[in-house]
């Protein structure tokens, strides 16, 4: 079994490159090859898209082509703020599939996630998104994809995925009570958050929407105050592991002075 699976990633490879998709040598191309080489059992029958910039593997001929469309637009987004990027984009065919494909982390309650070099699609949870929240969705992953987030150790994970929810609602023109529905619910009954998401408020639980909104807030604020290259700057410097020293670097604020004036901003945007 494991042989003709592995002959089939290696068919899957002589398909795409007899239809036209791409060279031989392309390297976007070989690497995501390199993944299906992996699992290549995920991938029996699989086909590929191949734009200038993206690979999709997997899917249906029609997502494939939606992903690829919306993987460039998110590219486009993500060199805006942080700089070029290309995209793989792996589509397994359910959702065991993407938790293989992605463990050690944990695909429930998500839509896809960003691995080293590429993101995973899961597909039923891709499934249930409107049309802008797959946009969203896709720009936020290759936002991780760019910034190396699947092996960063030192960026804190607020500023990691606010960062992320910040390029991929950049150019969307959704109001922020509209965004962060459900936190603006918590702070219209007051309950504004007394200090910004650690790491295990971003996993499965009843808030793990409001971690993400309270996040991609903290970012929002440093853009809309101090500039968006000062953000950048921000989590580039944050990266080496001391984000108490890098808020005082690039903003002039220790933690509690960013903290306090964060929470200030959330009341004002949600109230």
């Amino acid at each position: 079994m494991r042989k003709w699976a592995a002959r089939a990633a290696v068919a899957l490879l002589l398909w795409a490159t007899a239809a036209g998709a791409a060279p031989p040598s392309d390297p976007l191309l070989e690497r995501a090859l390199a993944l299906v080489r992996e699992h290549p059992a995920v991938w029996t029958g699989a086909g590929i898209t191949r734009r200038e910039h993206v690979v999709v593997v997997g899917g249906a001929s029609a997502l494939r082509a939606e992903l690829a469309d919306l993987a460039e637009r998110a590219r486009r987004a993500v060199a805006r703020v942080w700089g070029p990027v290309d995209a793989i984009v792996l589509v397994p065919p359910r959702t065991a599939d993407a938790a293989l494909l992605a463990a050690p982390a944990d695909v429930r309650g998500l839509a896809a996630l960003a691995g080293d070099g590429h993101v995973i699609v899961e597909p039923a949870g891709f499934a249930r998104l409107s049309a802008a929240g797959r946009r969203i969705v896709l720009a936020h992953e290759l936002t991780h994809v760019a910034a190396g987030a699947a092996t960063d150790r030192g960026t804190p994970r607020w500023l990691l995925e606010g960062f992320a929810d910040y390029v991929a609602f950049r150019d969307e023109g959704i109001p922020a009570p509209v965004a962060a529905a459900e936190l603006a619910e918590e702070v219209r009954a007051g309950r504004v958050p007394r200090e910004l998401p650690g790491p295990e408020a971003f996993g499965p639980g009843p808030r793990r929407a409001q971690a993400y909104q309270e996040a991609w807030l903290a970012c929002r604020y440093v853009a809309a105050r101090f500039g968006e290259d000062r953000l950048v700057a921000l989590y580039r410097l944050a990266r080496r592991g001391d984000a108490g020293d890098a808020l005082r670097r690039t903003l002039g604020l220790d933690l509690a002075a960013f903290t306090a004036a964060w929470r200030e901003r959330v009341r004002e945007e949600l109230t």
